[in-house]
């Protein structure tokens, strides 16, 4: 029976359901499936025991759990000899931080079509913005309270966390102790920051101006911001991680905080 017309194929299913399943695992479990990843082919639960330390019947309750859980698959190899064979086990996907890796040189392939210099800049700010719009809404916005910087910043925090960023606030600027864009061998590329300072400023930094949507020029210094928008600056790679600072409004004077990546990184 030929399927009705215009109907869609089926679409294969989210990766990433998967690695939430992973992040769900216990640490002993999580141990047996990276000793499973690493294995260069199809590995029994007595190699895993043994590279373990652990017991062999600990190993393969592990062992039948992941495969319960659709991350390792089981077949045999028939080896010519009378008895059972063994029971060896796979990964069905790769490590999580490869697929990571692939992504962000993925990303990095695009970030460089950009160019650089002070039009890249402006492209890169548009992206960010254009991410936040396309972002579902939060449950619930950070208040506006335009004459205290630090307040917008504080604000902030659950919304950087969601995002990976382990903020942490020290009552002028927020550092971000983690990346998810960053890697074992390389940061992201300076444009990303870029992205993510104007994701922030689109969805967070006209909070200050309740009454309408974001004015062009808010989040880059331009004179048609009005004096009423906090805009956020973000400095990447710090000593101690990236910091976010937040303006206060044209009628105050501006501190002299950490520059701006569009300032600072664009010209390493």
């Amino acid at each position: 029976m030929s399927s009705p017309q215009g109907a869609r194929a089926p679409l294969p299913r989210p990766a990433w359901t998967d690695l939430s399943v992973r992040a769900e695992l216990s640490p002993a479990r999580r141990r047996v499936l990276e000793a499973v990843e690493a294995a260069p082919q199809p590995v029994t639960a007595a190699h895993i025991a043994r590279d373990l330390k652990l017991h062999h019947n600990t190993v393969r309750e592990h062992l039948d759990a992941l495969v319960e859980a659709g991350l390792v698959t089981v077949s045999t190899t028939p080896t010519g000899r009378r008895g059972r064979p063994a029971l060896r086990y796979a990964p069905t996907g790769p490590d999580p931080a490869q697929v990571a890796a692939s992504y962000l040189t993925l990303l990095d392939a695009v970030v460089e079509q950009l160019g650089d210099g002070a039009d890249a800049r402006r492209k890169a700010l548009e992206i960010g913005r254009r991410w936040a719009q396309l972002t579902p809404k939060d449950p619930a916005e950070p208040p506006a309270h335009a004459n205290d910087p630090a307040t917008p910043l504080a604000a902030l925090l659950p919304y950087l966390s969601l995002m990976g960023f382990a903020p942490e606030f020290d009552g002028e600027q927020v550092i971000l102790k983690a990346c998810p864009l960053v890697t074992d061998s390389r940061p992201p590329h300076p444009l990303v920051c870029v992205m993510h300072e104007g994701f922030l400023n689109e969805r967070y930094g006209t909070q200050a101006c309740p009454t309408g949507p974001r004015v062009d020029g808010a989040d880059n210094g331009d004179a048609a911001a009005p004096a009423d928008v906090t805009r956020f600056a973000l400095a990447p790679l710090r000593a101690d991680g990236c910091h976010v600072t937040a303006s206060q409004p044209r009628s105050a004077p501006v501190s002299d905080g950490a520059d701006s990546v569009g300032t600072a990184a664009l010209r390493r």
